[in-house]
């Protein structure tokens, strides 16, 4: 009998398997073929100060300490490399931000993520940016596929992944485990994005997914740094250049649209004056909340059914920390924050919880 069964292997999924195979949990994941997979499609950037007024992001000073230790010891252990600390640029919108950071720069709730400001135009590209901008540190992009074909690999080598479609339907509750087929478990976990939306068990969530849409170009001369202001600019693996992305609260299909790209390309001319060439296009659905924070927790009527979950476009920052969070929650019985715990809805449960 395995002690977990994970549904899914986006990023949530991947990272939560290593993190109850470190504690010695026999688990197993399935992962549902031709699935829509923002996992695999997000640009998987990582980033600090973020939004148009450049907040600090929720929970930074707990975030990245754990991300930034965690991605590398997961490269080392998959033999893989798909951590890209790059860094990020973000071009001030007025002068007003620039008079803003030059004073907060040494503020200490601050200091960790700036490693310089610049008060003009930098010469590195012909960007938009007549009254400087922000470098930060603590920022760059994880290569999501890579990471998952990697731990995919790992998770096959030791015999606890399937391929396979999960209809809930299909699975059995017992006195003291679940069954789905031949597998028996004593917990499961769902790990599986938008489709949980849909699920009997966590439809009840407030789930706002989000459509995102990026573009892939070439430029004539490769940034080494990711730009940010309105789009970013990322110079991903394989010389490839990733410019994205769109938020839509209301879509009819996970394609990319004209109305999206076009959106895109508006947004770049914003950014940068340099000449460049589309190349592709994609697009995928984040399994974003209504509150933005994630979805952690044990199902209100059900003692054997948990939900790891809702981690929209920050997942690679989230999750980290989100899955060691959780993990202690399941084995040693410490309590989650108040914030992701979706005991914060249980009142939209249409059925009262057990005590």
């Amino acid at each position: 009998m395995y002690d977990y069964l994970i549904i899914g292997h986006g990023l949530a999924g991947a990272i939560l398997s290593q993190r109850l195979l470190e504690r010695e949990q026999k688990i197993m994941v399935l992962d549902q073929p031709d699935q829509n997979h923002s996992s695999t499609v997000a640009a998987g950037i990582f980033n600090p100060i973020t939004g148009r007024k450049m907040f600090k992001t929720w929970k930074a000073d707990e975030l990245f300490p754990e991300l930034n230790s965690f991605y590398p010891k997961l490269e080392s252990k998959l033999e893989s490399n798909f951590f890209h600390p790059i860094g990020v640029y973000r071009p001030y919108f007025a002068i007003d931000d620039q008079n803003d950071w030059e004073a907060k720069k040494s503020d200490e709730k601050f200091y960790a993520y700036i490693d310089k400001t610049a008060t003009s135009h930098i010469e590195a590209h012909q960007l938009h940016d007549p009254h400087g901008g922000l470098f930060l540190n603590q920022a760059g992009y994880v290569n999501i596929l890579k990471l998952l074909n990697a731990n995919k690999k790992y998770l096959i080598d030791k015999g606890c992944y399937q391929e396979t479609m999960f209809y809930e339907q299909d699975l059995k509750s017992h006195s003291d485990h679940l069954s789905f087929g031949d597998l028996k478990f004593k917990k499961i976990i769902f790990c599986n994005g938008i489709m949980a939306h849909q699920s009997e068990w966590f439809h009840w969530l407030p789930f706002h997914p989000v459509k995102g849409e990026i573009m892939d170009i070439e430029m004539g001369k490769r940034p080494k740094t990711i730009y940010n202001r309105g789009v970013f600019i990322l110079p991903f693996e394989n010389q490839s250049i990733r410019v994205g992305s769109t938020y839509k609260h209301h879509f009819d299909d996970m394609q990319p649209t004209e109305a999206g790209q076009n959106e895109l390309k508006e947004k770049l001319s914003g950014l940068l004056n340099e000449t460049y060439q589309i190349k592709g296009s994609r697009a995928g659905i984040r399994p974003a909340t209504k509150d933005r924070r994630p979805f952690i927790g044990k199902h209100p009527d059900n003692e054997h059914i948990y939900v790891f979950n809702g981690f929209g476009s920050k997942g690679v920052s989230l999750i980290p920390e989100c899955s060691k969070l959780f993990t202690t929650y399941l084995l040693d019985g410490e309590a989650l924050d108040t914030e992701i715990d979706i005991s914060r809805y249980y009142s939209h449960y249409p059925t009262k919880p057990k005590n």
